[in-house]
């Protein structure tokens, strides 16, 4: 019969028996046996911005350098917005900055962790005039916090985990363009006090102008986020989509600027995936 399937007796002796469905045994039901699957992939049907990794930090010499660009030298507006995890409790570690020991000349800004356990942000400016504000919240206890410190152009402000906890009124403006590298994970030396960062740090980006107003959506209620619609200058994502090539890991800037950087005496094994 024509256009029709026939499948003959459905049931004998009240068992199923569909009978032989192709020569020797074999079943072809049709062009759906030869079809590939596409379209969406992503099984938990989000898809997009994934977190899966951080890095790792010794305090002892681990760390990364981005160099000296000109991008970096930033001398006005400035917003640094980082995740970290650490029970450090002895000493002052770096999260990231473009800093020196010394002289003055070298250093322009960074954000540090107290032994205390408070977040500091610091930037430096001519004549050796030092400016800084501090955070009130212990972000040493062993769990992820962000941290994000702003100068707006006349203030400096520091936001813990999307709260704004203190501001240096005045304590903002032009930033010294020191010749210092910019590092994550500890300010540059040389062999000694450098402040090298104990724990992990993930998502670190930097911007050339005042975010205070898109603190909350940074910090996204605990879970780093997607942020190229906040157009950083430069955002590593620390230790997603970036390369391993037997010695040395590179970041890649997601941000504008283009900014790699490359690690320093750190390990394959230091991208772990504890995340926030």
């Amino acid at each position: 019969m024509a256009n029709t399937i026939d499948w003959g007796q459905g049931a004998v002796n009240n068992t199923i028996g569909w009978g032989k469905g192709k020569t020797n045994a074999t079943n072809n039901w049709g062009s759906i046996y030869d079809s590939t699957a596409a379209g969406e992939t992503n099984i938990t049907g989000g898809g997009g911005f994934v977190n899966e990794y951080s890095m790792s930090f010794d305090g002892v010499d681990e760390y990364f350098s981005a160099g000296n660009p000109s991008s970096l030298q930033i001398t006005g507006a400035l917003t640094i917005s980082a995740w970290v995890k650490t029970t450090n409790t002895t000493t002052i570690g770096i999260i990231v900055g473009k800093d020196g020991v010394s002289p003055h000349a070298t250093r322009s800004y960074q954000i540090q962790l107290q032994s205390s356990g408070e977040a500091r942000f610091v930037i430096f400016k001519s004549g050796s005039i030092v400016e800084l504000v501090t955070g009130t919240t212990l972000v040493n206890d062993g769990n992820w916090h962000h941290v994000m410190g702003v100068n707006d152009g006349a203030d400096l402000k520091i936001y813990v985990d999307g709260t704004l906890e203190a501001t240096n009124l005045g304590g903002g403006g032009t930033i010294q363009n020191g010749t210092a590298n910019f590092n994550i994970g500890r300010r540059e030396g040389n062999g000694t006090n450098e402040l090298e960062f104990l724990g992990n740090i993930d998502e670190v980006a930097i911007w050339n102008s005042d975010q205070s107003s898109n603190a909350s959506s940074i910090y996204n209620g605990g879970v780093p986020t997607d942020l190229s619609s906040l157009s950083p200058l430069s955002w590593w994502r620390m230790g997603d989509g970036d390369t391993w090539n037997g010695s040395t890991w590179t970041l890649t800037d997601n941000g504008s600027g283009g900014n790699d950087a490359t690690s320093v005496f750190m390990e394959e094994g230091d991208r772990v995936t504890d995340v926030p």
